[in-house]
């Protein structure tokens, strides 16, 4: 099975059959990760009809954090904070420069994404980045995540610098590339040159990708497979690796 690492399932118009749509593909566990307190509790009843096949993320997307109000936002992370018990993962969490352009909503932002990243590593749990014009500083949040806690981190969508991917690399940070590399031959080379030990796949459904149309948890399988013939490599094999890297990610392989 190729999980697939990073969703947004309730946002699709039948999540139920988008997951068996996937199981069906060979496509499994599929992530569904929060935007906000809301969408957190959709996916928790999402993920009880489909035990095994979906796993449930919490979590405050920072690119709320411009559209709340300070009081809001503290309404919104007490809520989500309120349904980590059934978590398996927190995220979508982060930084958006790009929809947060002033110093205050930056600062509000990373105010949410240090207090989240307390929440995993109080409890346990592996962490699910965005990152938009904020690359480095996602990562050092990331890398200083596993350095203090062990656990899990993944930077969803990051390829857009190798240099930036072989510091995941070295940190032991994951990386989830997704369907833009089916259209886009820069994407596609720097996710050739992830190191095969923190590389998992993603679809990051429903978005958009060109003329592809809009993503759904199955297409995990045709990134995978897109990315194992740029890497020169037996998609059988890239699978094993894969789902593999899922389970350590989870904190469900420890044996590296």
């Amino acid at each position: 099975m190729i999980p697939d690492a990073h969703c947004h399932l309730d946002q699709l118009e039948d999540p139920d059959r988008a997951v068996e749509e996937a199981a069906a593909a060979g496509v499994g566990p599929v992530l569904a990760v929060a935007m906000d307190a809301a969408s957190a509790e959709t996916i928790l009843a999402l993920r009880a009809r489909h035990p095994g096949g979906m796993l449930a993320g919490v979590g405050l997307h920072p690119s709320r954090v411009p559209e709340l109000s300070p009081q809001e936002q503290e309404h919104e992370l007490r809520r989500l904070e309120a349904l980590l018990e059934d978590a398996d993962v927190v995220g979508e969490i982060g930084l958006d420069y790009k929809d947060a352009t002033t110093e205050q909503a930056q600062s509000r932002q990373r105010e949410a994404l240090a207090r989240q990243m307390d929440w995993a590593a109080a409890r346990r749990l592996p962490v699910n980045l965005h990152s938009r014009r904020a690359d480095r500083e996602v990562l050092e949040a990331a890398i200083g995540f596993r350095e203090k806690t062990g656990l899990g981190a993944v930077m969803h969508w990051f390829t857009h610098s190798t240099k930036l991917a072989r510091r995941c690399a070295a940190s032991g940070v994951f990386i989830s590339p997704g369907p833009s590399v089916l259209i886009d031959p820069r994407t596609r080379d720097v996710a050739a040159a992830i190191e095969a030990s923190i590389l998992l796949v993603e679809t990051d459904a429903p978005v958009v990708y060109g003329d592809e149309g809009a993503a759904r948890p199955a297409w995990a399988r045709r990134v995978l497979e897109r990315l194992a013939g740029a890497r020169g490599v037996d998609p059988a094999a890239l699978e094993e690796i894969v789902e593999r890297n899922f389970g350590v990610y989870l904190g469900r392989d420890r044996s590296r």
